[in-house]
């Protein structure tokens, strides 16, 4: 008896350190600005609100007059134990799903892979402190180029 109680009890505390384990970036919460290079283009936006503490939901638009283009939307969830970005998008006109896995390199600096897409294949969240997230991408090929830039938080 003595034995099933140990056991159950360390299978609950197992499950409880995998739950706390993972748990999303609360730094990314909110509404990020990601000001264009150019002059005449205006901001594009990153949102990050939080549906629950392990579901979220996200996307990236811009604003042009009275006009809104989303680029992706976005699901930061934990599944199967792991933290993953779930984005929809939309390239030449075909809609494209792809699931990022999420790794914490450290409290600050978060990785998102997802071997089976193309662009981005990798996206890295890194919180600098002070409103601001610098953010990275990889591709896999030489057809498309990665990315960089610092998102500023505006809400």
């Amino acid at each position: 008896m003595r034995t099933i109680v140990l056991a159950s009890l360390l299978v609950v505390c197992i499950n409880c350190f995998q739950l706390t384990a993972q748990t999303l970036p609360s730094w990314l919460l909110g509404t990020w600005e990601i000001p264009s290079v150019s002059a005449y283009a205006g901001s594009s936006f990153e949102v990050w609100k939080r549906i629950s503490d392990s579901n979220w939901e996200g996307k990236t638009y811009r604003m042009f007059g009275n006009d809104t283009i989303i680029f992706d939307r976005m699901k930061m969830l934990v599944e199967g134990g792991k933290v993953v970005i779930k984005m929809t998008a939309e390239k030449e006109g075909k809609r494209f799903d792809a699931s990022f896995v999420g790794a914490k390199l450290c409290e600050e600096l978060w990785a998102f892979e997802c071997p089976d897409a193309d662009s981005p294949s990798a996206i890295y969240y890194r919180n600098l402190g002070n409103g601001q997230v610098y953010v990275w991408t990889e591709v896999k090929t030489s057809f498309d180029v990665c990315a960089d830039f610092i998102m500023y938080k505006q809400k």
